[in-house]
């Protein structure tokens, strides 16, 4: 990015940010902007911890199911050399 690019995205940015600032802090409107982005971000926040929580979920079994079948190969290992051995 050349800097002719960055200074555009800067002032783009900080024109954004000045916007938000703008409708957060004026009369009444801004009032219900800022009950909505809190409702907005509180729902956000609850999706994320929903699908964490999901993920978590997933990966805790997809574990359980290695652990299974690693248990299950190590034992038939054990057997099958038992099995050569006892020959």
């Amino acid at each position: 990015m050349n800097n002719q690019t960055k200074l555009v995205v800067g002032l783009l940015a900080g024109a954004a940010a000045i916007a938000a600032v703008g409708l957060l802090f004026s009369t009444d409107k801004g009032t219900e902007v800022r009950e909505e982005i809190t409702d907005y971000l509180a729902d956000l926040v609850n999706s994320v911890k929903s699908k964490a929580q999901e993920t978590a979920d997933n990966l805790n079994s997809i574990k359980n199911d290695a652990v299974k079948n690693a248990r299950s190969a190590i034992k038939s290992k054990i057997n099958d050399a038992a099995d050569i051995v006892g020959n």
